[in-house]
């Protein structure tokens, strides 16, 4: 990173965060309350910098203000809550339509184009923009715990992309665990398509299994927007993904939400 870069991060985080904003997060987003203080704070400083960095746009008459640049950018700054990955830098424009869109293609290939699937409510380009449906986005934050959130699946390919494929291995913690995670989301993966292939269900939604990417990314919802689902009925799956990310997201769960 420049000096430059740097020199204008320090100025941007020096600046109180907006009390609107606050006002934003604690009503539009369940899960802020249940944050810890440090975890809270880190968003924050997450939130400033997507907001400042990111390019910003509305398409198909949406318009784009602060409400809809803060929820996504603190869903998706979850992932970084322990991971020192920078702010996401392989996504350089967020694009947000009013809620599903036709999507260009209908593939996931070498070019690194996932899609979150045929309602086409979200796509991660390799070295490209984010593209979001904001009535999906907004819904994943006043009523989480269904196991969907599509800020989070496309931003955890944008994660899985900071290898220079997007094959479900995102950038471990060290080198030796790469092949632990590879052998423990190969056994996972295989058994949850079995489940599917003999009419059965699983915390894991069917989409999931429909490749390694899109395995790790509905794995990654799951985590942050359904743990204790998750680790009772995937408890490994849970384990490897609360290492990967550095954080247990099932306090946030605990009790009754409100509304």
């Amino acid at each position: 990173m420049s000096i430059m870069k740097k020199h204008h991060r320090k100025k941007v985080l020096a600046v109180p965060f907006k009390e609107e904003w606050e006002q934003i997060l604690a009503e539009k987003w369940i899960l802020w309350s249940r944050l810890g203080e440090q975890q809270r704070d880190r968003l924050r400083n997450i939130i400033r910098i997507m907001v400042d960095e990111k390019y910003w746009e509305g398409c198909g008459g949406l318009e784009i203000d602060d409400c809809k640049r803060v929820i996504i950018a603190a869903m998706a700054g979850t992932l970084l809550l322990d991971r020192d990955l920078g702010y996401f830098p392989n996504v350089h424009t967020i694009l947000v339509y009013p809620e599903a869109y036709v999507q260009s293609q209908e593939m996931v290939g070498r070019d690194g184009l996932v899609h979150s699937g045929s309602a086409n409510l979200g796509e991660a380009w390799y070295n490209g923009p984010v593209v979001l449906s904001w009535k999906d986005a907004e819904q994943s934050a006043l009523h989480p715990g269904r196991a969907t959130n599509v800020v989070q699946h496309e931003f955890a390919h944008a994660l899985d992309m900071l290898t220079g494929m997007t094959n479900g291995t995102p950038p471990m913690r060290s080198r030796d665990v790469y092949a632990s995670w590879h052998a423990l989301m190969t056994r996972e993966y295989g058994a949850i398509r079995s489940v599917y292939e003999q009419g059965g269900r699983d915390v894991i939604r069917p989409y999931g299994v429909s490749n390694v990417a899109e395995f790790f990314a509905v794995t990654t919802e799951t985590f942050f927007d359904a743990p204790l689902r998750l680790h009772e009925h995937r408890p490994e799956l849970f384990d490897a993904f609360m290492i990967f990310y550095g954080v247990d997201p099932r306090p946030w769960f605990e009790g009754n939400f409100d509304g």
